[in-house]
Protein backbone atom coordinates (compact mmCIF):
# COMPACT_ATOMS: atom_id res chain seq x y z
CA UNK A 1 0.00 0.00 0.00
CA UNK A 2 1.34 3.29 -0.95
CA UNK A 3 2.04 5.83 1.54
CA UNK A 4 -0.89 8.67 1.74
CA UNK A 5 -0.07 12.14 0.81
CA UNK A 6 1.99 14.05 3.70
CA UNK A 7 -0.84 16.36 3.65
CA UNK A 8 -3.26 13.65 5.14
CA UNK A 9 -0.91 12.45 8.06
CA UNK A 10 -1.03 14.21 11.58
CA UNK A 11 1.76 15.00 13.84
CA UNK A 12 2.30 13.07 16.81
CA UNK A 13 4.02 15.62 19.56
CA UNK A 14 6.12 12.55 21.39
CA UNK A 15 7.17 9.05 22.24
CA UNK A 16 9.20 6.84 24.67
CA UNK A 17 10.92 3.84 23.66
CA UNK A 18 12.55 1.40 26.27
CA UNK A 19 16.17 0.75 24.45
CA UNK A 20 16.45 -1.84 27.71
CA UNK A 21 13.91 -2.34 30.12
CA UNK A 22 16.36 -3.05 33.36
CA UNK A 23 18.42 -0.35 35.10
CA UNK A 24 21.90 -0.20 36.76
CA UNK A 25 20.25 1.97 39.84
CA UNK A 26 17.60 0.75 42.49
CA UNK A 27 15.32 3.50 42.64
CA UNK A 28 12.45 3.18 44.99
CA UNK A 29 8.94 4.05 43.45
CA UNK A 30 10.80 4.16 39.52
CA UNK A 31 7.15 4.77 37.08
CA UNK A 32 9.11 2.62 34.98
CA UNK A 33 9.11 -0.62 37.31
CA UNK A 34 12.42 -0.88 35.74
CA UNK A 35 14.35 -1.83 39.00
CA UNK A 36 12.05 -4.80 39.11
CA UNK A 37 12.58 -6.10 35.51
CA UNK A 38 14.67 -8.39 33.67
CA UNK A 39 17.86 -7.89 31.73
CA UNK A 40 16.31 -7.64 28.27
CA UNK A 41 17.56 -5.29 24.91
CA UNK A 42 15.34 -4.18 22.52
CA UNK A 43 16.07 -5.05 18.59
CA UNK A 44 17.73 -2.05 16.43
CA UNK A 45 15.60 -3.98 13.27
CA UNK A 46 12.18 -3.80 15.12
CA UNK A 47 12.62 -0.48 16.33
CA UNK A 48 13.36 0.75 12.32
CA UNK A 49 10.15 -1.38 11.16
CA UNK A 50 8.01 0.17 13.92
CA UNK A 51 8.98 3.58 13.23
CA UNK A 52 9.17 3.57 9.60
CA UNK A 53 5.12 2.07 10.07
CA UNK A 54 4.67 5.04 12.38
CA UNK A 55 5.92 7.53 9.24
CA UNK A 56 2.89 5.99 7.25
CA UNK A 57 0.52 7.41 10.10
CA UNK A 58 2.74 10.24 10.80
CA UNK A 59 4.39 13.21 8.95
CA UNK A 60 5.99 14.64 11.94
CA UNK A 61 7.20 12.96 15.36
CA UNK A 62 7.87 16.20 16.99
CA UNK A 63 10.22 14.40 19.95
CA UNK A 64 11.80 10.89 20.12
CA UNK A 65 12.87 9.66 23.76
CA UNK A 66 14.89 6.99 23.92
CA UNK A 67 15.02 5.65 27.68
CA UNK A 68 14.71 3.00 29.39
CA UNK A 69 15.80 1.00 32.56
CA UNK A 70 19.33 2.82 32.09
CA UNK A 71 19.25 3.15 27.83
CA UNK A 72 23.48 3.27 27.97
CA UNK A 73 23.13 -0.30 29.33
CA UNK A 74 22.26 -1.23 25.82
CA UNK A 75 25.90 -2.59 24.03
CA UNK A 76 24.70 -0.35 20.75
CA UNK A 77 22.53 2.82 21.73
CA UNK A 78 23.85 4.58 18.88
CA UNK A 79 21.78 2.50 16.43
CA UNK A 80 18.68 3.69 17.46
CA UNK A 81 19.77 7.10 17.05
CA UNK A 82 20.95 6.70 14.09
CA UNK A 83 17.79 5.07 12.95
CA UNK A 84 15.37 7.78 14.65
CA UNK A 85 17.20 10.26 12.70
CA UNK A 86 17.14 8.24 9.32
CA UNK A 87 12.91 7.85 9.38
CA UNK A 88 12.37 11.36 11.24
CA UNK A 89 15.04 13.25 10.28
CA UNK A 90 13.23 16.85 11.87
CA UNK A 91 12.52 15.03 15.24
CA UNK A 92 13.85 16.43 18.43
CA UNK A 93 15.53 13.09 19.16
CA UNK A 94 16.84 12.29 22.97
CA UNK A 95 18.55 9.90 25.20
CA UNK A 96 17.72 9.65 29.00
CA UNK A 97 19.79 8.71 31.61
CA UNK A 98 20.81 8.58 34.81
CA UNK A 99 24.54 9.42 33.84
CA UNK A 100 26.40 7.00 35.13
CA UNK A 101 27.47 5.65 32.17
CA UNK A 102 28.19 8.18 30.19
CA UNK A 103 32.48 7.91 30.62
CA UNK A 104 32.35 4.01 29.44
CA UNK A 105 30.52 5.18 25.94
CA UNK A 106 32.73 4.65 22.81
CA UNK A 107 33.85 6.96 20.92
CA UNK A 108 31.34 5.60 17.99
CA UNK A 109 28.07 6.50 20.43
CA UNK A 110 29.29 10.12 20.64
CA UNK A 111 29.92 10.58 16.66
CA UNK A 112 26.62 9.42 16.36
CA UNK A 113 25.03 11.75 18.94
CA UNK A 114 27.05 14.56 17.36
CA UNK A 115 26.07 13.64 13.72
CA UNK A 116 22.19 13.52 14.77
CA UNK A 117 22.32 16.54 16.72
CA UNK A 118 21.33 14.29 20.05
CA UNK A 119 20.44 15.84 23.23
CA UNK A 120 21.58 13.96 26.53
CA UNK A 121 18.70 14.69 28.82
CA UNK A 122 20.29 13.82 32.56
CA UNK A 123 17.90 12.71 35.38
CA UNK A 124 20.26 14.18 37.87
CA UNK A 125 19.95 12.09 41.13
CA UNK A 126 21.36 13.10 44.39
CA UNK A 127 23.83 10.00 44.07
CA UNK A 128 25.32 11.68 40.53
CA UNK A 129 25.08 15.67 41.60
CA UNK A 130 28.93 15.65 42.33
CA UNK A 131 29.71 14.21 38.89
CA UNK A 132 27.57 16.97 37.05
CA UNK A 133 30.60 19.12 36.18
CA UNK A 134 32.87 16.17 34.92
CA UNK A 135 29.52 15.07 32.73
CA UNK A 136 29.01 18.68 31.66
CA UNK A 137 32.81 18.98 30.75
CA UNK A 138 32.72 15.86 28.56
CA UNK A 139 29.74 16.09 26.57
CA UNK A 140 30.77 20.04 26.06
CA UNK A 141 34.66 18.31 24.78
CA UNK A 142 32.09 16.05 22.92
CA UNK A 143 29.84 18.40 21.39
CA UNK A 144 26.86 16.84 22.54
CA UNK A 145 23.94 19.16 23.94
CA UNK A 146 23.06 18.10 27.96
CA UNK A 147 19.75 19.10 29.08
CA UNK A 148 19.99 18.36 33.15
CA UNK A 149 16.50 17.25 35.02
CA UNK A 150 17.49 17.96 38.87
CA UNK A 151 15.43 14.57 40.26
CA UNK A 152 14.95 14.91 43.81
CA UNK A 153 11.59 13.09 44.44
CA UNK A 154 9.80 10.32 43.02
CA UNK A 155 5.92 9.77 43.08
CA UNK A 156 3.47 7.14 44.34
CA UNK A 157 0.34 7.37 42.10
CA UNK A 158 -0.85 3.79 41.98
CA UNK A 159 -3.92 2.95 43.28
CA UNK A 160 -3.72 -0.87 44.26
CA UNK A 161 -7.61 -1.38 44.40
CA UNK A 162 -8.30 -0.51 40.81
CA UNK A 163 -11.47 1.35 41.29
CA UNK A 164 -10.63 4.80 39.73
CA UNK A 165 -12.68 6.31 37.64
CA UNK A 166 -10.55 6.12 34.10
CA UNK A 167 -12.41 9.08 32.59
CA UNK A 168 -10.86 11.17 35.76
CA UNK A 169 -7.55 9.23 35.52
CA UNK A 170 -7.18 10.17 31.89
CA UNK A 171 -7.76 14.11 32.91
CA UNK A 172 -5.58 14.31 35.31
CA UNK A 173 -2.96 12.76 33.62
CA UNK A 174 -2.81 14.54 30.28
CA UNK A 175 -2.78 17.78 32.72
CA UNK A 176 0.21 16.77 33.59
CA UNK A 177 1.86 14.73 30.85
CA UNK A 178 1.58 13.16 27.59
CA UNK A 179 4.03 10.46 26.88
CA UNK A 180 2.67 7.77 24.31
CA UNK A 181 5.39 4.70 24.73
CA UNK A 182 5.83 2.56 21.80
CA UNK A 183 6.55 -1.42 22.39
CA UNK A 184 6.54 -4.39 19.85
CA UNK A 185 4.72 -2.33 17.21
CA UNK A 186 2.16 -1.27 19.82
CA UNK A 187 1.70 2.35 21.30
CA UNK A 188 0.23 2.59 24.57
CA UNK A 189 -1.03 5.29 26.35
CA UNK A 190 2.19 5.84 28.25
CA UNK A 191 4.38 3.09 30.02
CA UNK A 192 2.31 2.10 32.71
CA UNK A 193 -0.28 -0.70 30.76
CA UNK A 194 3.16 -2.03 28.47
CA UNK A 195 5.33 -2.85 32.20
CA UNK A 196 2.31 -3.61 35.13
CA UNK A 197 4.05 -6.97 33.97
CA UNK A 198 6.70 -6.60 36.21
CA UNK A 199 5.08 -5.20 38.90
CA UNK A 200 2.78 -8.49 38.72
CA UNK A 201 5.33 -10.92 38.29
CA UNK A 202 7.14 -9.20 41.49
CA UNK A 203 4.79 -8.45 43.93
CA UNK A 204 1.95 -11.56 42.69
CA UNK A 205 -0.04 -8.65 42.31
CA UNK A 206 -2.83 -8.80 38.69
CA UNK A 207 -2.80 -5.11 37.67
CA UNK A 208 -4.80 -5.02 34.56
CA UNK A 209 -2.08 -4.51 31.26
CA UNK A 210 -3.68 -3.13 28.31
CA UNK A 211 -3.22 -4.58 24.44
CA UNK A 212 -2.22 -0.89 23.21
CA UNK A 213 -2.83 0.24 19.59
CA UNK A 214 -1.67 -1.70 17.13
CA UNK A 215 0.12 0.27 14.45
CA UNK A 216 0.10 -2.30 12.09
CA UNK A 217 -3.65 -2.95 11.93
CA UNK A 218 -4.95 -1.71 8.63
CA UNK A 219 -8.23 -0.18 9.98
CA UNK A 220 -6.19 2.48 11.48
CA UNK A 221 -4.70 5.88 10.32
CA UNK A 222 -2.89 8.15 12.56
CA UNK A 223 -5.75 10.46 13.29
CA UNK A 224 -7.68 6.92 14.97
CA UNK A 225 -4.18 6.44 16.80
CA UNK A 226 -4.26 10.39 18.31
CA UNK A 227 -7.82 9.64 19.45
CA UNK A 228 -7.42 6.52 20.74
CA UNK A 229 -4.17 7.52 22.53
CA UNK A 230 -6.59 10.29 24.42
CA UNK A 231 -9.02 6.93 25.48
CA UNK A 232 -9.11 5.87 28.92
CA UNK A 233 -7.97 1.97 29.38
CA UNK A 234 -8.39 -0.36 31.71
CA UNK A 235 -5.35 -0.02 33.34
CA UNK A 236 -5.87 3.76 33.93
CA UNK A 237 -8.59 2.00 37.02
CA UNK A 238 -5.42 1.99 38.65
CA UNK A 239 -4.19 5.15 38.87
CA UNK A 240 -5.04 7.47 41.93
CA UNK A 241 -5.45 10.77 40.32
CA UNK A 242 -3.14 12.06 43.07
CA UNK A 243 0.45 11.54 43.03
CA UNK A 244 2.45 11.99 45.95
CA UNK A 245 5.85 13.31 45.78
CA UNK A 246 8.32 11.17 48.16
CA UNK A 247 12.33 11.56 48.48
CA UNK A 248 14.45 10.09 46.03
CA UNK A 249 16.14 6.95 47.17
CA UNK A 250 18.52 3.57 46.59
CA UNK A 251 16.73 0.53 48.25
CA UNK A 252 17.62 -2.99 48.14
CA UNK A 253 13.93 -4.35 49.30
CA UNK A 254 10.92 -3.31 47.55
CA UNK A 255 7.43 -3.29 48.81
CA UNK A 256 4.42 -2.92 46.70
CA UNK A 257 3.17 -0.86 49.04
CA UNK A 258 5.43 2.05 48.33
CA UNK A 259 4.24 2.73 44.74
CA UNK A 260 0.65 3.26 46.51
CA UNK A 261 -0.60 6.67 46.87
CA UNK A 262 -1.98 7.39 50.72
CA UNK A 263 -4.93 9.72 49.35
CA UNK A 264 -6.45 7.95 46.32
CA UNK A 265 -9.27 10.07 44.42
CA UNK A 266 -12.21 8.05 42.62
CA UNK A 267 -15.11 10.82 41.35
CA UNK A 268 -15.92 11.42 38.40
CA UNK A 269 -14.31 15.50 38.03
CA UNK A 270 -10.48 15.36 38.40
CA UNK A 271 -8.91 18.16 40.44
CA UNK A 272 -7.49 21.69 39.08
CA UNK A 273 -3.68 21.20 38.00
Amino acid sequence: MPDAPSSARPTLRYIEYHLVEHCNLTCNRCGHFSPLAPASEADPHDFERDLRQLAHHFEKILKIRLLGGEPLLHPTAEAFVDIARAVFPQSDVRIVTNGTRLKAMHDRFWEVCRRAGVTIDLSLYPIMAKALPAIEELCRRQGVALNVSRCDTFYAGLNPHGDSDPQRSMKYCRTHFYAPFLKDSRLYVCAFPPTTQYFNNKFGKSLVDDPGIDIFDPTLNGRDILRRLNTPVETCRFCACLWEAKPWELIRVHRAEDYSATTIVTGKEAPAS
